[in-house]
């Protein structure tokens, strides 16, 4: 593929990027490394590092990381091929630092991004506004994809020099304190200090902040905030979901109706317990009984039990996890989620899938093919063909499609919505339930 440069958009230490078209006539951006400022000692080990995280780059296929659409690691200046982007987060956030007084989109586009790489054992490294970049489609829908992971990370061998270069730019205010003199220590963990500092970007009325250090802000986002951002890598959000979990809660205020004084007490007990009593667990699973014999809903009651939550309720009472697990399936079948909340349900049915028997995995897998075709959500849907794959063993696969029977589920439909969403087909499937599929 030839490309025409129309002209630099951009230039950074590392990497140069310009402005181009395709042999066809399509836009994209070309970002050449940028050898000239170094010496011939650094430029080897920036070359190896260039080609190494492109690699890497081009492994994720996710629509909030950014696509490597070709690239010559071979040239005497290696460079890569990407969409053109309309702009970024450090674009968006100079123009108004609360980005309108709705983040959400924002955040949580930045937080699937960064758990798809987490998910494949990548760390970004390197987590701030400028390589967070914006795309809008033709219906004027905003995405806001991540890139440049690891590209301006030092390594083995790396210099003082470079590594001072490296630190240019912002990019202390955005690097957790065990990453100040050696990026090598990255971890996950690096990745969500990170985002703590984009979140006191946009929640911190422009404060400044001393670099590498744990940030602190007032209001409810601030226990956000600071966990994200504590000195010590182990007390941190241990995972993107979890992050996203607390971070759904605080962003959404939604206002609760209780059906009663004891569901709403028992919503705080929840909320403000990351584990609960034996008799906390009684008086909670007494109310889900209730609920369910009165006609009324256990929304409120699903939506306040976490993830850790259920992690617990695993290792002290396995049976009423078992039990715990199929009503929350029920609830994940529910119409009208928006798609950051079904991200959330997604990740608690996944601790239920992966904990549960034969028959709380068939249950939580076909409710997550319904939430994800219903909702029309990439990830759930995904999330469905790993549970039901070619990897399960054939009595899982059998006990799916028995649920599947059992509840009437049009599968077909089901999956033809798959296939027109993410472009998976029945091969996807474990071949007991393509053969299923093909009798539907």
């Amino acid at each position: 593929m030839e490309y025409s440069i129309k002209k630099q958009i951009g230039q950074g230490t590392f990497g140069i990027v310009e402005e181009a078209t395709d042999e066809d006539g399509n836009p994209c951006a070309i970002k050449t490394l940028n050898l000239d400022a170094f010496t011939k000692e650094q430029v080897g080990d920036l070359k190896k590092r260039f080609e190494r995280e492109v690699r890497y780059q081009a492994q994720i296929d996710h629509p909030n990381v950014v696509e490597i659409i070709g690239h010559n690691l071979d040239d005497k200046k290696p460079w890569f091929v990407m969409p053109l982007a309309d702009g970024s987060l450090k674009d968006d956030l100079e123009a108004d630092r609360t980005l309108g007084g709705n983040p959400q989109k924002a955040l949580f586009d930045i937080l699937s991004g960064l758990e798809a790489l987490h998910n494949k054992g990548f760390k970004h490294r390197d987590l701030k506004p400028a390589n967070v970049l914006k795309y809008v489609d033709e219906d004027g829908e905003v995405t806001y994809k991540i890139s440049d992971f690891g590209l301006t990370t030092p390594g083995a061998g790396q210099t003082t020099t470079l590594t001072a270069s490296n630190m240019a730019g912002g990019t202390p205010l955005y690097a957790a304190p065990e990453c100040a003199n050696n990026f090598r220590r990255a971890t996950a963990q690096a990745d969500i200090y990170s985002f703590g500092a984009l979140l006191h970007d946009i929640f911190g009325g422009g404060a400044m902040r001393v670099p590498h250090s744990r940030l602190t802000l007032g209001g409810p986002i601030g226990p956000i905030v600071e966990k994200c951002t504590e000195s010590n890598a182990r007390r941190r959000y241990r995972s993107v979901a979890a992050l996203r979990e607390g971070l759904f809660e605080v962003l959404t205020n939604e206002e609760i109706e209780f059906y009663s004084e004891e569901e709403e007490e028992v919503v705080r007990i929840l909320r403000d317990n990351e584990e609960l009593s034996d008799d906390q667990w009684d008086r909670a699973f007494n109310l889900i009984d209730e609920n369910a014999d009165k006609g009324e809903s256990n929304y409120n009651l699903m939506r306040a039990i976490s993830r850790q939550h259920i992690k617990q309720l695993f290792d002290v009472a396995p049976d009423m996890a078992q039990g715990l697990g199929e009503v929350y399936s029920d609830f994940a079948k529910l119409p009208g989620f928006d798609f950051d909340y079904c991200d959330i349900i997604s990740d608690k049915a996944q601790i239920f899938y992966d904990s549960g028997d034969l028959q709380l995995k068939a249950v939580i897998a076909v409710a997550m093919l319904e939430l994800g075709t219903s909702h029309n959500r990439w990830r759930v849907e995904r999330q469905f063909l790993r549970m039901a794959g070619p990897d399960i063993s054939d009595a899982m696969a059998e006990r799916i499609k028995i649920e599947i029977d059992v509840q009437s589920l049009n599968f077909k439909a089901r999956m033809n919505h798959i296939e027109w969403s993410i472009d998976e087909t029945s091969e996807s499937l474990h071949p007991i339930l393509k053969l299923a599929l093909e009798a539907a």
